[in-house]
């Protein structure tokens, strides 16, 4: 009963025996160690099936009711033997190398074929530093060959009046993009000369939402409202944040769709992004639902699309993924006119009518080109550029500021902001303590991901000032001639 589930909240340590064959789990076993503190699985059942094959992350393999898959915890030891990889030549298992690129040889060999490359790859992707550095890669890379140099530029100084980035930086950003640079260091230069940009963080949240499956919308709704009780709530929230370490659960939402029903997952993750943090944590709550729902659950599933990872969304533009930042700034009429070259008045009714012919042809992102400055500064500081995608549904919003009625138009300053509800940084973690990223990102000092996050949505700010600017002026295209065919 629910009044039973609230008062053994932490009863998810005692062994759960009924988890249907398919459940996802991570292959990796200290994913299975930080589990087994949640759930002890009974070895008097590890005989009860065969072991399955463990399915990627990715494949979310479908929950079935009828078999039993609990030999899986034979995987949860810590020092569970790792399988051995077989050898390039296909003979005995071994190890697979750590580097792919044999630079003594100069030969390239995946899976026993040799693969034929030009002689840059030995200079620039499989070099020494490269494949000297090979096992930093290990976590990060799979098949790994070597090293890509992207090109790093930086703009700044710009000015951050945030909560948690509270002085000027160098911004460092990665493209090949010619004039994109230009044009951020112009942004960066009017709002620093402004004062800076004031940046605040109003919510912070990583998600997953696995999905539960039922005959008939009478059944899914009989979950939804098991699901959607407070008490539930709760009690999923503690054992949660007590299965694992180093995050918090912010809300649980249920929502129902003909006979599905999605449970979505938020976490704060800290200074970690959290997408795997949070794919724990949705395991957790199908086992949780599994144990707890006094009813028979079919199928279920670690994700059934409604956390739309790596898609824009209008779920996530309004309510937030990630860090939801929001960043303004006052532009006094003189920085408007010498640095932008246009007028406060011209410049927000350009802006204005570019948003409104974006809502028109259907755009869920009301910005001028903010994907281009996320994604150089996701890549140049060890963040996941797939997330673009979703970081980019944003809202930049130019007006007069100080209008009066009987004001004159062309006295008054520019007010700019931009909202950017999904923004996904991560200052430990992932490709953050890469060499490269690492080295770059020390140009900032960032000490957080909230530091960070703020100095993303200054950046993305800085952007979209100068592009409307470049269009309303009619210098875009010269602008990206006269940078883009240097001698």
């Amino acid at each position: 009963s629910v009044p039973a589930l609230a008062r053994t909240g932490s009863g998810l340590h005692e062994p759960f025996h009924s988890r249907p064959r398919g459940l996802f789990f991570s292959p990796a076993s200290k994913t299975f160690a930080m589990l087994s503190r949640c759930v002890a699985v009974s070895a008097a059942r590890l005989a009860t099936d065969s072991l399955r094959t463990l399915l990627p992350l990715a494949a979310c393999a479908c929950v079935r009711s009828s078999r039993v898959a609990s030999s899986l915890a034979a995987k949860a030891g810590a020092n569970a033997p790792k399988r051995p990889v077989a050898s390039e030549s296909g003979g005995a298992s071994k190890q697979r190398p750590a580097c792919l690129s044999d630079r003594e040889a100069k030969t390239l060999t995946i899976r026993g074929r040799q693969v034929q490359v030009e002689e840059g790859f030995w200079d620039y992707v499989a070099d020494e530093q490269s494949v000297r550095d090979a096992p930093l890669y290990a976590n990060n890379t799979e098949n790994y060959v070597g090293t890509i140099k992207f090109p790093l530029g930086v703009i700044g100084p710009l000015r951050v009046n945030g909560e948690y980035a509270k002085r000027d930086y160098v911004v460092p950003m990665a493209t090949h993009e010619g004039a994109l640079l230009a044009s951020y260091d112009r942004g960066a230069k009017a709002i620093t000369e402004a004062g800076g940009v004031t940046t605040r963080i109003t919510g912070r949240s990583m998600l997953r939402a696995p999905v539960f499956l039922f005959a008939n919308i009478a059944e899914a709704n009989d979950f939804y409202r098991f699901a959607n009780m407070d008490v539930t709530k709760e009690a999923l929230k503690r054992c949660v944040n007590q299965g694992v370490n180093h995050c918090t659960v912010t809300h649980v939402r249920v929502f129902q769709t003909d006979r599905k029903v999605h449970i979505s997952i938020g976490i704060d993750s800290q200074n970690a992004a959290g997408q795997n943090k949070v794919t724990y944590c949705g395991d957790l709550a199908m086992r949780f639902m599994k144990e707890h729902y006094p009813g028979d659950i079919p199928e279920m599933y670690i994700e059934g699309g409604f956390n739309a990872g790596k898609r824009v969304s209008v779920l996530h533009t309004l309510l937030g993924k990630g860090h939801s930042v929001v960043a303004d700034c006052v532009i006094p009429r003189e920085v408007v006119e010498n640095v932008l070259h246009t007028s406060p008045y011209r410049l927000q009714r350009f802006q204005k009518m570019h948003n409104r012919t974006n809502e028109f042809i259907g755009g869920i992102s009301c910005t001028a080109h903010v994907a281009n400055g996320l994604t150089a500064f996701y890549i140049a500081n060890g963040q996941d550029p797939a997330c673009v995608a979703e970081s980019q549904a944003a809202v930049t919003h130019f007006d007069v500021d100080g209008l009066e009625p009987s004001a004159d138009l062309s006295t008054c300053d520019l007010y700019a902001s931009i909202t950017l509800n999904s923004i996904i940084v991560a200052s430990v973690g992932g490709g953050t303590q890469l060499p490269a990223f690492k080295g770059a990102r020390s140009m900032m000092g960032v000490e957080s991901a909230n530091e960070l996050a703020e100095i993303c949505a200054a950046t993305a700010l800085a952007g979209e000032l100068s592009f409307y600017a470049a269009m309303e002026s009619a210098e875009f295209s010269a602008a990206h001639w006269n940078m883009t065919h240097k001698k």
